[in-house]
């Protein structure tokens, strides 16, 4: 069977499992997305592309889809500001880290993005299935698929769980526990359209100015906060990253990994307020329509260590495999990596899909694991900053969104076709050793050192 033969089920359709999707499609194969919402996602939040992702989509209908997306995202930014808690800024840097980045770097409106992604993949022939729960994977040789709480069955070639963090493919196919701990912290997190009335709000005006668009990101103790600006003024987003503890005390319930649990205003405001953030931030939150506001904890999951079933038939790629906090700014991105490498290394392998699987899971796993755990360590700088001393002045970088160059300027389709043949070679000759010595080095860290976009680049480009 040739590559391009391969009947490929993809479960969930998100970022990861789409690109996954008209990557493969793309090359030939056929591909069913399977779903459990209903059509395609329209919760109001704001997620980061950076070039890493960005450039695949980029690529994609001779740049049509990008052309889309910046229509609904940040298309006018000149800056990145970082801000104290009180407003006090402390560093910025350009939107855009390249000028040519403009067509790969994106931030906006979740729902907006995906609904365009979801199009586009329905254009090419991808076979969409919405409003399809899983509910069970099969992968023996007697059959492999996954059956849906209906009971209609989807038989492919090689199975593709892109079902988030609360993939049960982790425990159907990978034979893993529950594994989800508590982080500490949440998030609240909106999106609305901002009015003349709040153009005429003396405290939101600066905020709702029609060109540039506004970017920027306050930090102080347990709390940071986003903000973007888009759509001309037009559009708002913001997100409130927090530890669980609420400082009226009511924020102790479980509400597990919900996208749509109402949020509490009042509470964010205490957030605020007990931080000492600037009275632009709290005017932002007042202005909020409740029914926009949204209440989601973050869950963290320790690394595995495959994403592979016993038969090498069946595999886990994005947050069902490495599940990213916000902080480390890259789960979107790395679920996107994800899905293009699969794609390549299915259309090399011809057919043998254990060893498409094997080489792809070795292309991938060091590198999306150091961007894992900097979710952690990135956060931890955030909150924890001291303010009185002169580390913040010497290394301002330190408490910016984390875009080291070996992260974002990295190209994971060239990546996978350089590295394929080797690690191919690799798998067929059995070589021994643990996943973390037989897969690609990750290529960098998230020391201070390299959290300087520019500096870091000048050192890759030493090397």
């Amino acid at each position: 069977m040739s590559g391009k033969q391969l009947r490929v089920v993809i479960v969930g359709a998100g970022f990861g499992g789409l690109t996954a999707a008209i990557e493969c499609r793309l090359r030939g194969m056929h591909v069913t997305l399977v779903e459990n919402f209903p059509t395609s996602r329209n919760y109001g939040d704001i997620i980061d592309f950076c070039p890493n992702g960005g450039r695949v989509f980029e690529k994609w209908d001779n740049g049509k889809v990008a052309r889309r997306l910046l229509e609904v995202c940040i298309n006018d930014s000149d800056k990145m500001e970082y801000c104290r808690y009180d407003g006090y800024k402390y560093n910025e840097e350009p939107w855009l880290l390249k000028p040519e980045q403009y067509y790969s770097t994106f931030g906006g409106h979740r729902g907006a993005m995906h609904q365009i992604i979801t199009d586009y993949a329905a254009e090419i022939g991808v076979e969409m299935q919405f409003g399809q729960k899983v509910a069970t994977y099969v992968d023996n040789e007697q059959a492999l698929g996954v059956f849906t709480a209906a009971g209609k069955f989807y038989g492919a070639d090689v199975v593709v769980a892109a079902d988030g963090p609360k993939s049960i493919a982790r425990q159907q196919v990978l034979g893993l526990p529950e594994s989800k701990v508590a982080s500490g912290y949440a998030i609240f997190r909106a999106h609305y359209t901002l009015t003349d009335e709040h153009r005429a709000n003396k405290i939101l005006a600066p905020v709702c100015r029609e060109s540039p668009n506004y970017t920027k990101m306050w930090t102080g103790k347990d709390v940071h906060m986003i903000v973007y600006t888009w759509n001309k003024g037009r559009d708002i987003g913001w997100v409130l990253t927090h530890k669980v503890r609420s400082p009226i005390g009511f924020d102790e319930k479980d509400i597990g990994e919900s996208w749509s649990e109402p949020g509490d205003k009042d509470e964010t405001l205490a957030f605020l307020e007990k931080g000492g953030f600037e009275e632009v931030l709290k005017e932002i939150v007042r202005q909020t329509p409740t029914e926009k506001l949204v209440d989601f904890k973050l869950v963290w999951r320790d690394p595995i260590t495959t994403w592979l079933s016993p038969t090498a038939r069946s595999v886990v790629i994005g947050d069902a495999a490495h599940c990213h906090l916000p902080t480390s700014a890259q789960g979107g991105c790395q679920a996107v990596e994800d899905g293009i490498t699969l794609a390549i290394c299915l259309e090399k392998s011809k057919g043998d899909v254990p060893l498409a699987l094997r080489v792809f899971e070795r292309i991938r796993f060091n590198r999306s694991h150091i961007t894992h755990m900097s979710s952690i360590s990135v956060r931890d700088e955030y909150h924890n900053a001291d303010w009185a001393s002169s580390m913040i002045d010497d290394n301002p970088e330190g408490l910016n969104i984390p875009r080291p160059a070996w992260v974002v300027d990295f190209d994971a389709e060239k990546n996978a076709e350089e590295h394929y043949d080797q690690l191919a070679a690799d798998v067929k000759s059995n070589r021994q050793g643990t996943i973390e010595e037989l897969s690609l080095p990750a290529g960098g860290s998230f020391d201070i050192s390299e959290r300087d976009y520019y500096n870091s680049s000048k050192q890759i480009a030493v090397k």
